[in-house]
């Protein structure tokens, strides 16, 4: 089953998390298009974008599907070291979170796992490292392939995915809101949460 990942936050908000969604693709097509039907969305489907109602119907639709995730989400760690450049501790917390969601993922698939990462954030220098890393990780079965969102409804779905947890890591006023759309799935297990905390990673 594939995996798709995409990100959000980052260190000039004081969170990042990252999604990594397992699902058919003819289950998120699916999932896109029932969105669709429902909203009337027209453009490409983005977790920014879309209010609490339309979120929480989107993890309904999904329920009509086979999906697991796994989310990374730093915020102690967020802080540069003095004198470092911040563009590039931002890749650094994007590259941990990435690597490791995808090798918690990994022992749960059949061994031969394609990872599809939005392609639309960082440089293409530093994301064919990435692509590079990714690819080491789940060995010369699988393959690390980067997309741009907009054209895998799998990607759009682990954004709103990712989103919602950057919001729900985030003290306003929706967070309350976000916690509740996202409970029953982390009580179930379907979401597993890994939090990045001075550099380590751990369960939570």
């Amino acid at each position: 089953m594939p995996i798709y990942c995409d990100e959000s936050g980052g260190v000039g908000r004081g969170v990042m998390t990252l999604a990594g969604l397992s699902i058919e693709a003819a289950d998120a097509e699916k999932t896109l298009a029932r969105f669709r039907e429902v909203t009337g969305l027209t453009g490409e489907l983005k977790g920014s974008r879309i209010d609490l109602a339309e979120r929480a119907l989107l993890f309904e639709i999904l329920d009509d599907a086979k999906w697991s995730a796994t989310v990374g989400i730093a915020i102690s760690a967020l802080v540069p070291e003095q004198g470092s450049d911040r563009g590039d501790h931002d890749v650094a917390i994007y590259v941990h979170l990435l690597e490791d969601v995808i090798s918690a993922m990994v022992p749960a698939t059949d061994g031969c796992v394609s990872v599809f990462m939005d392609d639309g954030r960082y440089g293409p220098e530093t994301l064919a490292l990435v692509r590079k890393d990714i690819a080491a990780i789940i060995g010369p079965c699988g393959q690390a392939q980067l997309e741009l969102s907009h054209r895998l409804p799998g990607l759009q779905i682990a954004d709103v995915i990712a989103n919602t947890f950057f919001n729900r890591a985030m003290v306003t006023e929706r967070q309350a809101r976000m916690a509740a759309i996202v409970a029953p799935y982390l009580e179930s297990g379907q979401v597993r949460l890994r939090l990045l905390s001075g550099g380590t990673q751990t369960d939570d």
